[in-house]
């Protein structure tokens, strides 16, 4: 498992944003560092930061603790090959309507496998499961569980597909834990929230 070198923190969507102007084009590899909101000190979400990666074509995967108050993930440029998830489809949707998507963004979610995608999306949406493992983690938290089964089935589903179409099992886990803990907050995940 790769080990986090070089890791760079940002206070703002906008100067990640200017990292990926500058790098998105050599750079084969970089770890970036967050916050967690009880440090007290700025950072950038996760969410904000796949948002920029999808612009530039990079995608995020390992996530690894720093210590108590900070995590690092690594985002690499994303392979012509990959699989494109329908949150992700989803997103760039609606970052070409604000604006942001890059060329190499766009050229990569253009020159996708359709197909691939289609039964990647949505053949495998129609009933997505949590396997045992992950049901019993997010079940051990009660207050969530019962969130979570208050929402609509759609919600339900786009969520455990959110959670179970990630390739790497740390995705999976990052992302279960993510919907845990905003459904203990009794609040759906960031990229199922609408914006007002």
């Amino acid at each position: 498992m790769p080990t986090p070198t070089n890791i760079l923190y940002f206070k703002t969507s906008a100067e990640l944003r200017q990292w990926f102007e500058k790098n998105h084009d050599h750079v084969q590899e970089q770890w970036i560092g967050y916050y967690k909101k009880n440090s007290g000190k700025p950072s950038i979400t996760w969410q904000e930061s796949v948002d920029q990666a999808l612009c530039f074509g990079w995608i995020d995967g390992i996530r690894k603790s720093v210590d108590e108050g900070r995590y690092t993930i690594r985002f690499t440029p994303r392979k012509p090959t990959s699989n494109w998830s329908a949150i992700n489809i989803k997103r760039v949707a609606e970052l070409k309507k604000l604006g942001l998507m890059k060329k190499e963004g766009l050229a990569l979610f253009e020159n996708r496998d359709k197909r691939k995608s289609n039964l990647y999306s949505f053949e495998q949406r129609r009933n997505p499961a949590f396997s045992t493992t992950l049901l019993k983690m997010f079940k051990a938290n009660k207050s969530a569980w019962k969130y979570f089964l208050s929402k609509p089935p759609s919600y339900q589903r786009m969520a455990t597909w959110w959670v179970i179409s990630a390739k790497q099992k740390e995705t999976k886990l990052r992302r279960l834990q993510q919907l845990i803990s905003d459904s203990e907050k009794r609040r759906t995940i960031p990229v199922l929230t609408r914006k007002k």
